[in-house]
């Protein structure tokens, strides 16, 4: 239908009302997709009983994924995290967030190819936790600017400025980068603590050690503890060359003790249970009382963004992939 028609046809519909041109074409939008929309109310239940099916097995069949099987479920975790917003992002031209992934990226993945190598230096385990570490505060720090930002937009706290659009998206933006990037870099760092834990030999996925814990040596870095003992390699060579032996460096630095017995550097553990999402003993496998990583307003913040972060996988990771299932479902099913 032409304009004309296409009035005529709503004033039928609407006659004595006054409409203008976008309000025609809207309505006009609206019967057509009821028209084609008429009859399939019974496929639009069947869809909607999917829906309702697909979201109740959600939970229950992640939680069996991640039991059973954690390396496909994390890949398919960290993958997701990692490609479905920059894809999105570069669909849809906004290239500010692709050029800041792709620094991300890149400094990530030198910091990959350190916690993968072997053999291990000695200080690398505390370097890769000292990079996330530095990572989640900062990422922590723009999600927490972002939300003073919106709250001043929301109250209109300066008319003329907080109450204007761009400000408002730029508030939404920042909100996104703090929670992106801060799960992305938990994801991260999960990997690279396992590999670390498996290369120095102390700790292994069954919670089996695959060789003795002297009790002067971390077993996170593989370094002394400050007793006069060596920080060396006591079997397989997993330590780099450059780790002879040697009096440790760290002889003021401050070590904790867990409840199981076992010590650690302070900044070693403090990376494996708060930055590095565990909270077993890296080398009994003996759950680990968080409480002391707890002390200070800071520590509790982090810890309670921490837990945050993982909420917000549903709607970075699982939501798309939720709606990529549905829509395969529904294809197979011809339930257009």
């Amino acid at each position: 239908m032409n304009d004309e028609q296409q009035a005529a046809y709503v004033s039928s519909l609407y006659p004595g009302q006054s409409l203008a041109a976008n309000d025609i074409r809207r309505i006009i939008q609206r019967e057509e997709y009821n028209m084609q929309h008429k009859g399939h109310e019974g496929k639009h239940l069947a869809m909607y009983l999917i829906f309702l099916c697909v979201l109740a097995m959600l939970p229950k069949t992640v939680r069996y994924w991640r039991q059973r099987h954690p390396g496909s479920y994390r890949l398919v975790s960290i993958g997701s995290i990692c490609l479905i917003p920059p894809y999105f992002a570069l669909a849809n031209r906004y290239f500010r967030f692709v050029s800041i992934w792709i620094g991300y990226a890149l400094a990530n993945t030198y910091i990959l190819y350190l916690a993968t190598r072997e053999p291990l230096y000695p200080r690398t385990p505390r370097r890769v936790y000292q990079w996330f570490a530095l990572t989640n505060k900062v990422s922590y720090a723009v999600f927490v600017a972002g939300i003073v930002l919106f709250a001043l937009c929301f109250f209109n706290v300066a008319p003329g400025l907080t109450d204007t659009e761009r400000m408002v998206e730029n508030s939404l933006i920042t909100v996104f980068y703090g929670l992106y990037f801060g799960l992305m870099s938990r994801d991260l760092v999960t990997l690279c603590s396992d590999k670390m834990a498996a290369t120095l030999g102390y700790a292994s996925s069954n919670g089996l050690p695959t060789k003795h814990l002297p009790h002067t040596v971390c077993c996170i870095c593989g370094d002394g503890l400050g007793y006069g003992s060596t920080g060396t390699d006591t079997g397989g060579g997993l330590l780099h060359a450059d780790a002879a032996p040697k009096q440790s460096t760290c002889a003021v630095e401050p070590t904790h003790n867990l409840d199981c017995g076992h010590e650690f550097h302070a900044t070693c553990i403090r990376g494996w249970c708060v930055v590095g999402k565990k909270d077993t003993c890296p080398f009994c496998c003996e759950k680990v009382d968080l409480t002391p990583f707890k002390q200070s307003p800071w520590d509790r913040q982090e810890l309670f963004y921490v837990t945050s972060l993982e909420y917000m996988r549903f709607f970075i990771s699982w939501q798309p992939l939720t709606l990529l299932l549905l829509a395969g479902i529904f294809w197979v099913l011809g339930l257009d």
